[in-house]
């Protein structure tokens, strides 16, 4: 054999056993093939300035919900009983306006663990349009609209993207999809939700949330709430094809958990932890330039880790999906005692 040929071949050999190969992942899974193209796409356009920022209650806002409702139905997601449309909630906001949360269902195949549902969430909405001044109030020419690329395009497009890879193979437990408005108002949406939901709590068993400001390490996943549910090692699972690793919340200090429509569901008993982008500190420029800055626009994303990402958080929750018993909040969390109201006596 030709000293070429050996060599072409070692350095595949090298190539597959270092690289992260998402073909080998079991089931060849729909997640392990989602096009980066279409991730951007999808992105580019949530967080262009035609839709002005995605405030709720403003056109663009609904622009924005019609777009995410007509991703779950052409990718095969069902409506779900109650919804208006199939796929929409109006929510009541402040001075008589409205907004709508978007929602979507996959059932899944175990004849038994169906009527259990994994509910992924994110909220679509962001802060909008804001004077065109500096931020120190000086009459600095400024961009005025906040984009949200970041906070939230990021977890609004793997929302899309769950809907795409579960409506082609979908897990044994069901899949609830709710891309909810109004979080950068106070949680409006999901507290709206968990105050009136279209599937009962009790069947819901856990909510992975996914929510960003920003990040500053793509080697990594911040899960808020690592830790308190006994689903690390699936989430640890889950992360690993795409070379990630999932570490705590950082910055307790911060409050985090509190600050997403993730705490809605848990103060339910839902375990509910928040799937964010990978930052070490909240205070790393890769979250403080663009956590609600106008800088937060689609041309500065790193769409390979963008891509990652969405792959991980999809993979993530067909793993807990598939688990053969649902996630509990780990003894002595603050939630456990609503968890056990919930589920009948037990969390687990």
């Amino acid at each position: 054999m030709k000293l070429i040929q050996l060599t072409a071949i070692l350095f595949l050999f090298v190539f597959t056993a270092c690289t992260p190969d998402s073909s080998t992942m079991e089931d060849s899974t729909p997640e392990a093939r989602l096009s980066g193209t279409e991730l951007e796409k999808d992105l580019r356009f949530l967080a262009s300035d035609e839709l002005r920022g995605r405030r709720a209650g403003m056109p663009s806002a609904e622009v924005a919900a019609r777009y995410i409702a007509e991703q779950f139905r052409s990718a095969g997601v069902t409506g779900v009983p109650g919804a208006e449309d199939g796929y929409f909630q109006t929510v009541p906001l402040n001075n008589g306006k409205t907004s709508r949360n978007v929602i979507g269902m996959i059932e899944g195949t175990d004849p038994e663990l169906k009527d259990e549902y994994i509910l992924l969430t994110a909220h679509y909405d962001h802060v909008g349009v804001r004077s065109p001044r500096g931020d120190n109030g000086s009459d600095t020419p400024a961009d005025s609209i906040y984009n949200g690329a970041r906070d939230n395009g990021m977890g609004t497009i793997a929302v899309i993207a769950a809907a795409r890879a579960f409506a082609k193979k979908a897990p044994k437990r069901s899949i609830l999809l709710l891309a909810v408005t109004a979080e950068e108002m106070g949680l409006v949406g999901s507290r709206y939700y968990a105050e009136n939901p279209l599937i009962p709590h009790n069947q819901v068993v856990y909510n992975l949330n996914v929510d960003t400001g920003g990040y500053s390490d793509t080697s990594i996943v911040t899960v808020v709430g690592l830790g308190r549910t006994s689903a690390d090692s699936l989430i640890i699972q889950g992360t690993k094809p795409f070379g990630i690793e999932p570490i705590a919340d950082p910055s307790p200090g911060e409050g985090l958990f509190d600050r997403s429509d993730n705490v809605n569901f848990a103060r339910q008993g839902i375990p509910a932890p928040t799937f964010s982008p990978g930052f070490r500190a909240f205070s790393d420029p890769g979250v403080a330039n663009y956590y609600h800055q106008p800088a937060d626009e689609a041309d500065d994303m790193d769409y390979d880790y963008l891509t990652r990402f969405t792959q991980a958080y999809v993979h993530t929750a067909r793993i807990i999906a598939n688990a053969d018993e649902a996630p509990h909040w780990m003894p002595g969390d603050k939630y456990e005692e609503a968890a056990k109201q919930l589920y009948g006596g037990g969390s687990e």
